[in-house]
């Protein structure tokens, strides 16, 4: 043996090409580790704006329910209902169709249907059909209908009356 070969006070050299072999895989190592953190970086931010699209979509397709309108509000639309009912044309239809002798007993109205009920007295029934169909002129108040008739004797003149009670609707223009 050499005593070259064997030299146990000095240690051996490490070749030159191992140490630029480690530089260089750690340079590797890092540019692999940077463009990792980076390529998940710009995925997650894709992920982020795909999803933001998504709920955009869902939120633009999701029907728009107006908030529940306020005591001011119902007081308001209940306002203008009652103002775009016809109460005072329907009422001037009903006194121009009551005329001697025929006597308007009692008048109810239903304002949510639009129906009026009203009760009245003749002296015979051709009274009472003649005051149906004039009632009915088709402008203010549609047609009127005989719901009930009745045969009663007046005890004050002895003579025969018909109570009866027309139902009719008014017109909404």
């Amino acid at each position: 043996m050499s005593v070259r070969a064997v030299n146990f006070l000095r240690p051996t050299e490490v070749p030159r090409i191992g140490w630029w072999l480690l530089a260089a895989g750690l340079l590797s190592l890092g540019a692999v580790t940077w463009c990792d953190q980076r390529w998940t970086a710009e995925r997650q931010v894709a992920e982020q704006a795909l999803q933001q699209r998504a709920e955009a979509l869902r939120v633009a397709q999701r029907p728009v329910v107006p908030p529940p309108p306020s005591a001011s509000d119902r007081r308001l639309l209940q306002a203008r209902a009652e103002l775009q009912r016809p109460w005072m044309a329907s009422l001037r239809a009903i006194e121009s169709a009551t005329v001697d002798p025929v006597y308007l007993l009692g008048l109810s109205f239903e304002p949510s249907t639009g129906s009026i009920k009203l009760e009245a007295e003749a002296p015979s029934f051709e009274h009472a059909l003649a005051f149906t169909q004039v009632l009915a002129d088709g402008v203010t108040l549609s047609t009127a209908s005989l719901a009930s008739h009745e045969q009663l004797a007046d005890q004050t003149a002895l003579r025969p009356v018909v109570r009866f009670t027309v139902l009719t609707r008014w017109n909404m223009r």
